[in-house]
């Protein structure tokens, strides 16, 4: 229940007051002067605080200005309820000092309850957008300070011409001449080696609604997530916007396509959207519904040792692609491993 405390001189007053507000279900705290007034307030800090202008030891005036003036009780809302002979300048005073009303005795009951409840709920309506904008103040410092740091590690990359500048992977062009080194060491050696493309197919839906810089920074947490639950040997680049490329060295066709499906079910169930950038964009329910089902797509080829005496970059990515291709003609997250493709 929402409490209130009078202050008031006269107990009579004090008494109809209590009466009154009990009725309409407040928790009551008084006080006989301003001096009580604000000891009580500062233990029991009330939704509201009404005060008799004239009072001994300390007037209503002196006490709204304490209550004011400290951290605690400035944000209790303070009505003046005093006699109707009291001077305008006296009024102005209580206003001045940050009272938010001022209510002449004799009064009727049921608009001062009417009265104080507005004024309970429109501070409380304060106090939420006081904390929604608190909250949205932080999220935007932790946007600002992701966002410093992904700079300054762009500017530290920038000039290597193997990364990836959003992301801080290997870039595409570098993946071929890697992948090209892979045929040659495993052919040497006798190993297989996997290869699997990811495509994040609902991606364009994410910088729609969010736009393109927090679409980048989806895009950075993700190939933060890929980096944890792929191996240390495994080689990761990215070649455009929600499309990854994974190497998967000494794994045979069975264990490329295990790893790209365990790797599809986690990067398709994984919410990139925290809670504090939800509560800042407020892009709808039915939007976040649909950003949070990504859609993944996932080819897998192998290499053998008796196809790579013969193998090349192109032709490993055109059959990686061909997989890919029938991986998009599905309309739900799927892995396509070229060794399974009879089973689809």
């Amino acid at each position: 229940m929402p409490s209130i405390l009078i202050a008031d001189d006269n107990p009579e007053m004090l008494e109809t007051l209590e009466r009154i507000f009990a009725l309409y279900e407040f928790d009551v705290h008084k006080a006989e002067n301003g001096k009580q007034a604000v000891e009580i307030a500062e233990k029991e800090l009330p939704d509201l605080v009404i005060l008799d202008a004239k009072m001994p030891v300390m007037d209503g005036f002196e006490a709204c200005r304490i209550l004011k003036n400290s951290r605690s009780t400035r944000d209790i809302p303070v009505v003046f309820l005093t006699a109707n002979y009291i001077q305008p300048n006296d009024r102005v005073t209580g206003l001045q000092l940050g009272a938010d009303d001022y209510l002449l005795k004799p009064f009727n009951s049921k608009e001062l309850v009417a009265r104080v409840k507005s004024i309970i709920k429109r501070n409380e309506i304060l106090r939420m957008l006081k904390d929604e904008n608190h909250r949205l103040a932080e999220t935007t410092k932790k946007i600002k300070r992701e966002l410093k740091a992904f700079l300054e590690h762009n500017q530290a990359v920038s000039e290597n011409p193997m990364i990836d500048h959003l992301t801080g992977l290997y870039n595409f062009n570098f993946f071929k001449i890697r992948l090209k080194e892979e045929i040659q060491i495993s052919a040497r050696y006798k190993a297989e080696f996997g290869l699997a493309v990811v495509l994040i197919e609902n991606f364009d839906q994410i910088n729609e609604v969010l736009g393109h810089q927090l679409g980048n920074y989806i895009l950075m947490k993700m190939a933060n997530f890929l980096l944890t639950k792929t191996r240390k040997a495994d080689v990761l680049a990215r070649s455009g916007e929600g499309l990854f490329y994974i190497l998967m060295p000494h794994t045979d066709a069975e264990g490329a396509y295990i790893e790209s499906e365990r790797i599809r079910v986690v990067l398709s169930t994984t919410d990139y959207l925290d809670e504090e950038i939800l509560e800042t964009l407020h892009p709808g329910k039915r939007k976040i519904s649909e950003l949070q089902n990504l859609v993944v797509k996932v080819g897998v080829v192998a290499a053998t040792t008796e196809q790579l005496q013969k193998e090349t970059v192109d032709s490993l990515l055109q059959r990686l692609s061909r997989c890919l291709d029938i991986a998009r003609e599905k309309n739900y997250s799927v892995t396509i491993a070229e060794n399974k493709i009879e089973e689809e």
